[in-house]
C-alpha cells in the first residue's frame, strides 16, 4: 500500500469505478444470450459486487478516521511548506506506482471482468436442471418413505407432511436426510441465483412459519392431540414473577406444590427436593427456557423444540421448492425424455446441445462489426460505405435550441424532425402551434418573434365590422357602420 492514505483512498475509489464500468459493459454486451452465458455473467455480477461492497468497506473506514491517521495526514500537507510538501509527496507516489504497477486493479478498454468457476456437476448443466441421485438413494434407504424411482422421486420429496409425526421424531435417518435435502436446496438456489438475497427469502419463510406454527396451521403438525382433563379440586395458582426474587432461599415460601406447578407451566422438570426445585426454577430468572441446557427441561418440552426443528426444516424445504419448480419441472421432462431414449441417442442429444451453444457463441462473435468511425448500419447490420456516409451529409450536425439542443445527423434527419413529436412538444411549451410556417426555425428567440409578428399580420387582415360595414341611407348615400351611427345619433339621416 502507498505511503499517503490519501493516495490510497484514490486508488480504492478507482478500482470501484473500474469495476462498476466493467459490470455496466458486461451487462450491455448482447452475446450473452445463452442460459449458459447467462448463469455465468449473475455469477461474475455476484464476486464483482462482493468486491465493491469489499473496496466501499475500507473506504468507510478511512474516511471514518478512528485513528486520526487521516486527519493527522491532512495537517502535514497545510502549514508555510505546502508546495515542497506537496512535491515530495508527488515523487513518493510515483516512485511507488513504478516499483508496483499492478497494485490497483487493472480493466484496460473492452476487457471484461475477471471469470469465475462455479461448482456446476455435469447432471445440473449449469443449474438448468437439479442433481438430487444422492438425495435419492437415502431417500430409499430410509424406512419412512415409499419406494419409488427417480422420476416419481422428483415430483413427491417435498410431501413430507404424509409421514407420521411419530417416524420423524423417532428417525435420525430421517432428521438427518431432511438437513441435507434442504442445504442442496439453499446452496443450489444461490448457484441459479447469485445476485438474490437467499437470506432475505429464508428470513421472510421463517417469519412465515413462525406465525402458522403459533396457529398451528403448519401442515402435518397441526395440534389435535386431546388436552389432558384438569382435576376439578386441583388449585390453580398464579405464574411466579421472578423479578420479585433475589434469591433462591427466598422461593422456598412458596411451597412444594405451587414450585410443581410453576415448573410444569413453564417446561422443567418437576421432581426433587424443595431446594433443587428452587434452584431450577430460579434459573429463569435472567434467561429463556431455549437458553438452558436439555437436562433440566421436562421431555415434553424437549420434544416439542425438536418437533418445532423438524417442521420448520420441512416447510423451508416446501416454500424453496416452489422456488426452485423450473428447475426441478425442467429435469422431470428431461428424464422422461431419457427414458425414450438409447444411450447412443441421449449421447448424441448432449453433443448436439454441446454445438449449437458453440455455433450460437460463434454467430454472436461474427455480430461484434469492427466499426471504428462509428457508421450508421445499413439494411443488412453492416455499417454504411464512407462516402455514402459523406454523401447524405450524416458527418454534418444540426442543434435545435427548441428540442433542447438535441442533435440531428445529416440534413435529411434534420428537415424531417420538424414534423415529430420531439419538436412539436417543444413548440406546445413555447405556446406556438407547430405550423408549416416555422420549418427550420430552430431557435426559441426566432420562433417567438416570428409568432408574434404572424399574429400581427393576421389581426390586420381580420374583418373589422365598424371600419368596413357599410350603411346606406334614403337618399342612397354610403357610410361605413362608425359614421352612420354618429350621423344617426345627431339626426342628420
Amino acid at each position: 500500500m502507498s505511503d499517503s492514505l490519501f493516495e490510497h483512498t484514490r486508488q480504492l475509489h478507482s478500482d470501484v469505478e473500474k469495476l462498476m464500468e466493467a459490470m455496466i459493459d458486461d451487462i450491455l454486451d448482447d452475446k450473452k444470450s445463452s442460459h449458459k452465458e447467462a448463469v455465468l455473467r449473475d455469477h461474475r455480477m455476484a464476486s464483482t459486487v462482493k468486491l465493491i461492497q469489499d473496496t466501499s468497506k475500507k473506504l468507510q473506514d478511512i474516511y471514518d478516521d478512528k485513528n486520526g491517521s487521516r486527519s493527522l495526514e491532512h495537517t502535514k500537507m497545510g502549514g508555510a511548506n505546502v508546495f515542497t510538501e506537496f512535491y515530495s509527496r508527488l515523487k513518493a507516489t510515483r516512485e511507488y506506482h513504478r516499483k508496483h504497477p499492478g497494485a490497483s486493479i487493472k480493466l484496460e478498454d473492452g476487457a471484461t471482468l475477471p471469470k469465475v468457476a462455479p461448482n456446476f456437476t455435469g447432471e445440473e448443466n449449469y443449474c438448468k436442471y437439479v442433481d438430487m441421485h444422492d438425495l435419492y438413494k437415502r431417500y430409499t434407504n430410509i424406512r419412512v418413505f415409499d419406494k419409488c424411482n427417480y422420476y416419481s422421486f422428483l415430483g413427491k420429496f417435498q410431501k413430507l407432511h404424509v409421514v407420521p409425526k411419530d417416524k420423524k421424531i423417532a428417525s435420525r435417518e430421517y432428521q438427518s436426510y431432511i438437513q441435507d435435502l434442504f442445504t442442496y436446496m439453499y446452496d443450489f438456489f444461490q448457484k441459479r441465483n447469485p445476485l438474490a438475497n437467499r437470506e432475505h427469502f429464508k428470513a421472510q419463510i421463517e417469519e412465515e412459519f413462525e406465525q402458522k406454527w403459533a396457529a398451528g396451521e403448519v401442515e402435518g403438525w397441526s395440534n389435535t392431540e386431546p388436552q389432558a382433563e384438569q382435576d376439578e379440586d386441583a388449585i390453580e395458582y398464579p405464574p411466579v414473577d421472578l423479578s420479585k426474587f433475589t434469591t433462591v432461599e427466598s422461593l422456598e415460601d412458596l411451597g412444594m406444590d405451587y414450585l410443581k406447578a410453576e415448573l410444569k407451566r413453564v417446561g422443567l422438570k418437576q421432581g426433587g427436593r424443595l431446594q433443587e426445585r428452587c434452584k431450577r426454577l430460579f434459573l429463569l430468572k435472567n434467561k429463556t427456557i431455549d437458553q438452558l441446557p436439555n437436562k433440566y427441561k421436562a421431555k415434553s418440552h424437549a420434544s416439542k423444540a425438536k418437533s418445532k426443528a423438524i417442521a420448520k426444516l420441512e416447510y423451508n424445504i416446501k416454500m424453496f421448492y416452489e422456488l426452485l419448480r423450473p428447475q426441478i419441472e425442467a429435469t422431470r421432462e428431461y428424464i422422461e425424455k431419457k427414458l425414450t431414449m438409447t444411450f447412443e441417442e441421449i449421447q448424441t442429444d448432449r453433443q448436439q446441445d454441446t454445438d449449437d451453444e458453440e455455433s450460437e457463441s460463434e454467430e454472436e462473435d461474427d455480430k461484434q462489426l469492427y466499426n471504428p468511425l462509428k457508421l450508421p448500419l445499413g439494411w443488412d447490420g453492416k455499417p454504411i460505405p464512407y462516402w455514402l456516409y459523406k454523401l447524405h451529409g450524416l458527418n454534418i450536425e444540426y442543434k435545435c435550441e427548441i428540442c433542447g439542443n438535441y442533435s440531428y445527423w445529416g440534413p435529411r434527419a434534420f428537415a424531417r424532425h420538424f414534423n415529430e413529436w420531439r419538436h412539436s412538444y417543444g413548440m406546445k411549451c413555447l405556446g406556438i402551434n407547430n405550423t408549416k410556417e416555422f420549418e427550420n426555425i430552430t431557435l426559441i428567440e426566432d420562433a417567438i418573434t416570428l409568432n408574434r409578428k404572424l399574429k400581427k399580420l393576421a389581426s390586420q387582415k381580420a374583418w373589422k365590422p365598424d371600419e368596413e360595414e357599410e350603411f346606406e341611407d334614403k337618399d342612397g348615400h354610403v357610410y361605413n357602420k362608425k359614421t352612420y351611427d354618429d350621423l344617426k345619433r345627431q339626426g342628420l339621416v
